[in-house]
């Protein structure tokens, strides 16, 4: 394989007609560009120019090639021109895994100041169970997820957080009179309980919380979302299991109260997981230092 510096030598002793202005031009020593042009022609194993007194000329064969050893120049310069943009985050596009709660409650105001920073840099969202972002990461369909941290998380993955919380039980103050009241997690049977049904973090971690406790409870209601599950808090039918980071404004707003259960439900950490061996492209890497920054 021939270098390819020797023909970026060769054209630009071509555009300047003789080999003092090409060193001109390239800053390197006249001897050097000769020797350069001489193994060139070695390489090729056929003379290219004409030497004359008054500079080169090319030849029959230095002619022929000259067309496209140009068009390969300008085709390596377009390539050098499209990986600086995506390395100084001008284009490109990051694949997100994420959960819509996750991203409507806690990422769109993060994702709204990159999008300021970078607005040339397209986001794709899939928001598929975490188990299924999970394989779509490990195959290269995605390229990061944002997720509550997962109970069991491969050697080949990595997990760095971002912030915490915890599930809490919540209700509609007006029609459950037990605000500041402790409740003891038996007694939640007495109320009708609302899950999200399954596949969903939370209804794993509620079921969970209720056989630790040695609770039977049979949800009077399962939800297909977060986002119903929380508007049927609001609406009074019944105590709810949820991250209390997806009900923070109900919550300074008093439409929802977060009921003084005990035990208290697990803390939750949510973060970013990426593959151990991948490497990210740079606006991947400048996306994940934003968002860490923003925690």
């Amino acid at each position: 394989m021939i270098d390819l510096e020797l023909y970026r030598i060769f054209y630009q002793v071509v555009e300047s007609g003789n080999i003092t202005r090409a060193s001109e031009a390239l800053h390197i020593s006249q001897p050097a560009i000769t020797k350069q042009i001489k193994n060139l022609e070695r390489e090729l194993n056929t003379p290219l120019f004409i030497r004359t007194s008054k500079g080169v000329k090319l030849n029959e064969i230095g002619e022929k090639i000259l067309f496209n050893v140009k068009q390969g120049l300008a085709l390596l310069d377009e390539v050098e021109y499209l990986t600086k943009d995506y390395s100084d985050c001008k284009t490109g596009t990051i694949k997100i895994g994420t959960s819509t709660s996750l991203m409507r409650y806690s990422l769109f105001e993060h994702l709204e100041k990159f999008h300021n920073d970078f607005p040339n840099i397209i986001l794709d969202i899939y928001t598929d169970p975490t188990k299924d972002l999970i394989k779509k990461l490990k195959n290269g369909s995605i390229d990061i997820i944002i997720s509550k941290e997962p109970s069991n998380l491969d050697d080949d993955l990595i997990y760095k957080e971002i912030a915490k919380t915890k599930y809490v039980f919540a209700a509609n103050p007006n029609y459950f009179n037990l605000n500041q009241k402790k409740i003891n997690v038996n007694e939640l049977n007495n109320f009708p309980i609302l899950l999200q049904e399954y596949p969903a973090n939370s209804r794993d971690s509620a079921l969970k919380y209720f056989s630790d406790n040695h609770v039977l409870v049979v949800p009077k209601m399962n939800i297909a979302s977060s986002n119903l599950l929380i508007d049927f808090i609001k609406m009074g039918y019944g105590i709810g299991y949820v991250t209390e980071l997806y009900i923070k404004n109900e919550i300074k707003s008093n439409k929802i109260i977060k009921l003084n259960v005990v035990p208290e439900p697990e803390n939750i950490s949510y973060g970013i997981i990426t593959l151990k061996n991948n490497i990210l492209l740079n606006y991947c890497n400048e996306f994940l230092k934003y968002i860490l920054k923003q925690k």
